[in-house]
């Protein structure tokens, strides 16, 4: 993930503004922009503070796996050109991420609230695989899980429009709750 993509994804998965941001950080909104599109790279000690004024801080994980954070930027990019396959390429990559973790990473890699995708049904599809990953080593689940999206109508998550909810055989609980359908075969860890 880029610094770019980090201190945007940051700051919009806590609902502030750039202009918010630029006050309680004392940055100027101009500076804040350049570093969300990539023309400009802070210090570490000034990303250090942008990311505290949303909630957030820089640490160092032991791991090179994706957060929940950064999948969903992942989503959301590829939702944004039409590339269906990417965003479940990249939600099924975050599954394995999630489930060759340790159980202390499983839950640093997801502590932080993810930006939505632009898809509420990817946004579910996220909250319900880490719901689903910390259960399985009887982690503590995160807090933004209480305010995460539900799919009224149960949606199927696959990249192919021709498996249908009569295809799947066990959806996992927290799957289901949220309203998305995924075999729990696809889950197996490669």
């Amino acid at each position: 993930m880029t610094i770019a993509t980090l201190s945007e994804s940051a700051r919009q998965s806590r609902g502030v503004s750039q202009s918010s941001l630029a006050h309680s950080s004392g940055h100027f909104a101009a500076n804040i922009s350049a570093i969300e599109s990539g023309r400009r790279v802070p210090r570490v000690d000034t990303l250090d503070r942008l990311l505290r004024a949303t909630g957030a801080r820089l640490t160092i994980s032991p791991t090179l796996r994706v957060t929940a954070l950064e999948v969903a930027a992942e989503i959301r990019v590829a939702l944004k050109v039409g590339d269906t396959s990417g965003a479940f390429r990249a939600w099924l990559a975050f599954n394995d991420d999630l489930a060759n973790e340790t159980p202390t990473n499983r839950v640093v890699i997801t502590a932080f609230a993810p930006a939505t995708t632009g898809d509420p049904v990817y946004d579910a599809a996220i909250a319900a695989l880490v719901e689903y990953r910390l259960a399985e080593v009887t982690a503590p689940l995160p807090g933004w899980l209480a305010s995460a999206p539900v799919i009224a109508e149960p949606t199927v998550l696959t990249d192919s429009r021709y498996i249908t909810a009569d295809d799947l055989g066990v959806v996992p609980e927290p799957f289901r709750r949220r309203g998305v359908l995924i075999d729990v075969d696809s889950l197996q860890s490669v």
